[in-house]
């Protein structure tokens, strides 16, 4: 294949092809597989071809799509587009439209307002409805993109002093959407901070006249809200609310670790043998906290965290240890064949010469997981124990490297560098492989599986005594009553009677009822603001891809707002990093998301992540649990390619499957017999 390094697509304006000096227009219909290989990513290439032909037979559309990459392949003098069954964009050719999305995301504002142009210029599609509705969809995105940075600029600037600059980009913004009634509160506000009252008046009742003579409506209550306040000027301070006490630490996190001395018995019994420790029990029984202290006992340990969501994104909770433990020693001294092959999940290890080739056999497998466990055992020199926390989240590729080290790490020689495991997982949650593989271990002799039951209520009246707070010890058989003894619910029974100033009138008639301490947890979350609840309903849905920017561009919030609330859901002990304090709080907090507003923010994410071009595997499940399955097969499709190049055969077969169903499930059986062909056409699958 020829070299497409200097090669440009220019989408935004007149869609052309620049490389070197020399400029290629291009006709309507190789401008649109271009752009929506650009923007939308792999797709097959006959139902590309079925919506740009849309009035041509099935036939027709599939040989005038094959004469248009010919003839664009002979024009360019290099492949552009890559695939066969499925079409994907080749991945040196840059774009000006994922440059602008890319500037968004990065904070790059400035780059980004400096790129206009309408996507694809002045072309239409009404002869292809379906491909002319994502166009326009395509270009409102890059759209709101531009509004998006202008916002945050202005903010941005605002905050350094720059008045003046804020003033002119709230303007630009104003004139990208003179209907927002918050880009119009926005300049009113700027003008009234900048000392410019009249200006503000005046900006004011611009807004109400466009909105009179154009929309015949009148302004929002939060418009003239800000109006009124400009027109009486600035307001005597009033005295802040006292702050609201805080839950004491003893609550948040008991000092000592109570009615566990039998299993922590068990676990020296284990260390003392060599053995690998497996906590089993219940949600919220305390097996994170128990191998937590255990391990710090022992000497410098790790954590590695499976989390929710993560189960279908391959090597997520072992690039995460990585990252961590790169962290810490930024450049090791790494074998260059190791470095090479740690390329393939890290692209930023690789050298000059660019990542590996895609897997040809299993020796290049064995090489691949034979590095990143050279990297793990170098990194992990000097620590006495790794925790693998939530097991049960685990994604099978990490799993794969876990068993491979807990091999090595019993196997006499120099496996025995490596640090003690201690994993924990919920018991009737684990994958039947997982539980598998754990009681072969536990048969050889080589790991012990402690399961964790709720303390009994002497064990609770002694967590009590130890929490220093007036009248909690008393409470100690209702409290091991109501709770059944779980840890989590019993501190969340407390944290309630604390706020709700029941402890000390000793319990009361009406404490709502554990329900397995659910019902704790979803008072908890009705005491929240509705914007911070929503954000914790994105966070839910979201799971392993959370955070500020992501949220700000799917609720559409600006920055500073979602920094109010997220700092609400941590001083209600909801959310620590960006992150639910506990895994039942995310279920309690997704479980209770509306369905049609879950379908709504399952689809904006799928959107926003297809930007950032996460994991397609994760994609295509949004896309799904929004209730768009066809837009889930392309990245089903990708994600099993993915898994192919990694010879990881039967986890590949079954993404095609999976996508063949979705597509038999709407009615394109022809598509999903090619895409089950595929499948069959795997080794061993």
């Amino acid at each position: 294949m020829a070299d497409t390094r200097g090669v440009r697509l220019e989408l935004l304006g007149e869609a052309r092809l620049r490389s070197g000096d020399a400029l290629i227009p291009l006709e309507r219909r190789t401008a649109g597989v271009l752009a929506w290989l650009a923007l939308e990513g792999p797709h097959p290439k006959y139902r590309l071809a079925g919506l740009l032909w849309a009035e041509s037979s099935e036939a027709t559309a599939r040989n005038n799509m094959r004469q248009l990459l010919r003839r664009l392949r002979l024009a360019c003098g290099v492949e552009l587009v890559q695939g066969t069954d499925v079409l994907s964009l080749c991945e040196r050719v840059s774009t000006d439209a994922t440059e602008l999305q890319a500037h968004v995301l990065a904070g790059r504002h400035t780059q980004a307002l400096a790129m206009d142009g309408v996507l694809l210029g002045a072309l239409e599609y009404e002869d292809c409805t379906e491909f002319q509705r994502w166009l326009e969809g395509a270009r409102e995105r890059l759209d709101k993109l531009r509004r998006r940075a202008a916002a945050l600029e202005s903010e941005a600037r605002e905050r350094r002093g720059d008045l003046p600059g804020a003033l002119a980009l709230a303007e630009q913004l104003l004139s990208m959407d003179p209907y927002s009634e918050e880009s119009w509160r926005r300049l009113m506000r700027l003008h009234y901070v900048a000392g410019d009252r009249m200006a503000a008046l005046n900006t004011f009742e611009r807004c109400r006249r466009m909105l009179r003579e154009e929309l015949d409506t009148t302004p929002l209550p939060e418009t003239l809200a800000l109006a009124r306040e400009i027109e009486r000027g600035p307001k005597a301070s009033t005295p802040a609310a006292p702050p609201k006490p805080k839950l004491p630490l003893s609550v948040l996190r008991p000092p000592v670790l109570v009615g566990r001395e039998r299993e922590w018995a068990r676990m020296e019994a284990a260390w003392e043998a060599g053995q690998t420790i497996f906590l089993a029990g219940e949600p919220g029984v305390g097996k994170t906290r128990l191998a937590h202290d255990f391990a710090a006992s022992r000497g410098t340990h790790l954590i590695l965290e499976a989390r929710p969501g993560e189960l279908n994104v391959p090597y997520a909770s072992h690039v995460r240890l990585v990252r961590q433990l790169l962290a810490k020693v930024p450049d090791p001294k790494l074998e260059p064949w190791v470095r090479r092959e740690l390329a393939r999940l890290l692209p930023d290890m690789a050298g000059p010469e660019g990542p590996p080739p895609p897997m040809a056999d299993e020796a290049d497998r064995s090489r691949f997981l034979e590095a990143h466990c050279e990297l793990v055992y170098q990194l992990c020199a000097g620590v006495d124990a790794l925790v693998a926390d939530d097991l049960q989240f685990m994604d099978s590729a990490t799993a794969e490297f876990a068993v491979l080290m807990l091999s090595r790490r019993h196997a006499p020689g120099p496996g025995g560098r490596f640090p003690r495991f201690i994993d924990t997982y919920r018991s009737d949650e684990l994958s039947p492989q997982a539980h598998a593989c754990v009681q072969q271990l536990v048969v050889a002799g080589l790991a012990v599986v402690i399961e964790l039951e709720p303390l009994v209520p002497d064990a609770v009246g002694a967590l009590l005594n130890t929490l220093d707070l007036p009248g909690a010890a008393r409470l100690a058989p209702d409290v091991s009553r109501h709770t059944g003894g779980n840890p989590l619910f019993i501190t969340e029974t407390l944290k309630h009677l604390l706020e709700t100033g029941g402890l000390e009138r000793g319990w009361p008639e009406h404490v709502p009822p554990s329900g397995r301490g659910r019902q704790l947890l979803q008072q908890r979350l009705e005491r929240l603001t509705p914007a911070a609840l929503q954000v914790a309903r994105l966070a839910a849905l979201a799971r392993q891809s959370f955070g500020l920017e992501l949220a700000s561009e799917v609720l559409e919030m600006p920055a500073l707002a979602l920094a109010t609330h997220l700092a609400e859901l941590e001083g209600a002990q909801i959310f620590r990093d960006e992150r639910f304090t506990h895994d039942l709080l995310f279920e309690v907090v997704r479980e209770g998301v509306p369905r049609s507003l879950a379908s709504l923010l399952h689809r904006r994410l799928a959107v926003a992540l297809e930007l950032r071009k996460a994991a397609p595997a994760v994609v295509a499940q949004h896309w799904v649990e929004g209730h768009e399955p066809l837009r889930a097969v392309p990245f089903l499709v990708a994600a099993a390619q993915s898994e192919a190049a990694a010879l990881r055969h039967l986890e590949a077969a079954l993404l095609y499957h999976r996508a063949a169903a979705l597509l038999e499930e709407t009615g394109n059986s022809e598509e999903a017999a090619r895409v089950r062909a595929r499948a069959r056409g795997i080794p061993s699958a």
